[in-house]
């Protein structure tokens, strides 16, 4: 193999690390693998690029229409390795794959720009002397400026727009560039139109203005259109939170009323008890509990502690739950007079009782 095979393969790698080292960088946070084997799976793919190329298409790679082959099949198999290391939806993928490829095209041709026009020159310049050094310069330039300028808004309208079907047609735009592009090579040679139509190197300029701006342009839209769409999602939320805080006020202040209620018809029944007591009528007040509680039957009395009230709690709450099947163990100690006041007291273990039958 000879040395100019050789730079062009060595050229081809560097053009496929310059598509998919800023494709990762954008999706960082989207990798399937580590750092290691994410580097690994590169290395490995990058030696199995340069293994192909060396052994079945190097004798081929200079001929034109091949070259569109040969860009295609690459393409697709970055696009594959990609989606293998990083989780991205497919039109994300090829969009984003194709962008970067279509920065390489240009810094790709702006080096052989360079070296057509050192040759004419009879430059002896190092950077334009040699195409292996000047493509790695300008990849990294124009490259790490496109990267620098709209990885932002790539990675905002991803994160905002990616299950939209907006990338379906917008992955047509990087894709239409990298065919035309193909398609022009043959009639835009750098060396031909230097020495024929030397006028054409303005419209190869405008030509590259216009895929950054285009890209830049739909970007930006497409992230503004993302921050839109967040803020809407946003402001829907927000309507959704305050409509079930409003609903959430409006059974609080129905429950607060009906506590209101129940405490002041509870203050009259404890009116009526303590008339019937008064009055020695302990069988009307057993009977207007009994009506109360809506149960008639008369309670086992059983002596679980020294405390009248707090035994009178135990036996209600542990015969109802005997009666609904529930096995209760009990242990109880209290003296007869507690140090806390005894109504306190029954409401917080009444509270305790019942929620115990209940669950």
């Amino acid at each position: 193999m000879s040395f100019a095979q050789i730079q062009l393969i060595s050229v081809i790698l560097a053009e496929i690390i310059f598509i998919i080292v800023p494709f990762l960088a954008v999706f960082r946070r989207e990798w399937r693998y580590s750092m290691s084997k994410t580097t690994g799976i590169l290395m490995g793919y990058l030696f199995f690029v340069y293994f192909l190329g060396l052994t079945c298409f190097s004798p081929f790679l200079s001929r034109p229409w091949l070259e569109l082959a040969w860009s295609c099949t690459t393409m697709t198999t970055n696009i594959l390795v990609c989606k293998w290391m990083v989780r991205t939806d497919w039109p994300v993928n090829i969009y984003s794959l194709f962008l970067f490829k279509n920065f390489t095209d240009t810094a790709g041709y702006c080096a052989d720009l360079s070296n057509a026009s050192a040759s004419l020159n009879k430059s002896s310049s190092l950077i334009t002397g040699d195409k292996l050094l000047s493509n790695l310069i300008f990849l990294f330039l124009m490259v790490w400026v496109a990267y620098y300028i709209l990885h932002k808004y790539l990675t905002k309208a991803v994160e905002y727009t990616r299950l939209l079907p907006v990338w379906k047609y917008l992955a047509a735009i990087p894709v239409l560039f990298f065919i035309m592009f193909r398609l022009a090579s043959r009639s835009l040679a750098p060396a031909r139109m230097l020495q024929h139509h030397p006028d054409m190197i303005f419209f190869a300029v405008c030509w590259f203005a216009c895929i950054y701006t285009v890209h830049y342009v739909s970007l930006r839209i497409l992230s503004r259109l993302s921050e839109s769409y967040a803020a809407k999602e946003q402001y829907r939320t927000t309507r959704l939170l305050a409509s079930v805080q409003k609903s959430q006020m409006a059974t609080l202040q129905y429950n607060l009323e009906q506590f209101k209620k129940a405490r002041h018809d509870y203050r009259h029944h404890l009116i009526t008890l303590k008339g019937l007591l008064e009055q020695k009528e302990t069988e009307f007040a057993l009977e207007y509990i009994n009506d109360y509680l809506g149960t008639y039957a008369t309670l086992d009395t059983t002596q679980y502690c020294q405390n009248p009230s707090s035994n009178a709690l135990l036996n209600y709450y542990i015969q109802t739950a005997q009666s609904q099947g529930i096995a209760v163990n009990s242990s109880i100690c209290l003296p007869q007079s507690l140090p806390v006041p005894e109504i306190d007291f029954c409401t917080i273990l009444g509270n305790l009782l019942s929620n115990a039958v209940e669950a």
